[in-house]
């Protein structure tokens, strides 16, 4: 009981997440008067939830969250956006959106702390730790899936990127893909609790009066 049954969940959250990375580029754009089809500037970010290392010592740790929605470039974001919506979808819809949130927001967030540590006097943004965290995950979840191939893709396409740009892959790329291996079973469990837990306030919502 309370277990997530198989392709039942529909990705509403997946969708909204998604949404929301589209969102809050535009939103940027608007607010910090940039290009809505290019490139924002990363300090200007910083006035909307962008972080780097000196943030995060003064303590304002929501930091680790807000610039996961925020981007520099439009095409970067396009690519976020819709590949978290295609990975999320397949793993809300078999696992259930808690699973899915318990990944994007802890794996995510283990990325972004350990970009910011990795490189503390740059500007930390983009959706890219969390996409990794959920690549990794929906690769253990999902290994018989239609869409198991694309996550694998995303993955490597990524890793490719970081090595033609840097010579290296990036640290918080590499602690989220790592982070979404070790939640992926761990965020089933989170899932199953969670909905057990609404079955059980349901259940004595509607039970005799």
């Amino acid at each position: 009981p309370g277990a997530v049954k198989p392709e039942t969940s529909p990705p509403v959250l997946s969708a909204l997440l998604a949404a929301a990375v589209v969102l809050a580029w535009c939103a940027a754009a608007l607010a910090l008067d940039q290009p809505l089809f290019t490139v924002q500037r990363s300090r200007l970010l910083m006035t909307l939830g962008a972080a780097d290392g000196e943030l995060l010592v003064n303590g304002q740790w929501w930091l680790i969250v807000t610039p996961q929605f925020l981007h520099v470039h439009f095409l970067h974001m396009l690519f976020n956006a819709a590949c978290l919506g295609i990975v999320g979808a397949a793993l809300e819809r078999r696992h259930g959106g808690g699973s899915l949130t318990f990944v994007v927001l802890v794996g995510g967030s283990s990325g972004q702390i350990a970009s910011v540590l990795a490189y503390p006097g740059l500007v930390s943004s983009g959706a890219s730790q969390a996409l990794m965290a959920l690549c990794a995950a929906a690769l253990v979840l999902l290994p018989r899936h239609p869409v198991r191939l694309f996550p694998l893709a995303v993955v490597v396409i990524q890793a490719a990127l970081d090595l033609y740009v840097a010579d290296r892959i990036k640290a918080g790329h590499g602690a989220g893909f790592l982070a979404g291996l070790l939640l992926a079973w761990p965020s089933v469990r989170f899932a199953r609790r969670l909905s057990g837990r609404s079955a059980s306030v349901t259940g004595a919502a509607n039970g005799p009066r």
